[in-house]
């Protein structure tokens, strides 16, 4: 079964972990799809994220583009 991929109000409002102290900060790329995908993949090229890490591609309200959310935690 595919899942269905989810908005991004339904993505930024998800608890992904419910640890004390941990929190969730969100990198968002915003954008036409083929720069967003090669943001995505130079960020992946210098280690700072694997490419799965990031959510897929997900509308934009602006007509044409794309975004891709990347959640990090911040331990207090």
């Amino acid at each position: 079964m595919i899942s269905t991929p989810k908005s991004v109000p339904e993505l930024l409002r998800e608890s992904i972990l419910d640890l004390p102290g941990k929190h969730p900060i969100r990198l968002l790329a915003c954008g036409v799809p083929k720069g967003v995908e090669n943001v995505v993949n130079q960020l992946y090229v210098v280690r700072f994220a694997q490419v799965s890490e990031w959510s897929p591609p997900l509308p934009s309200p602006v007509k044409g583009e794309v975004i891709r959310i990347l959640t990090r935690y911040w331990v207090e």
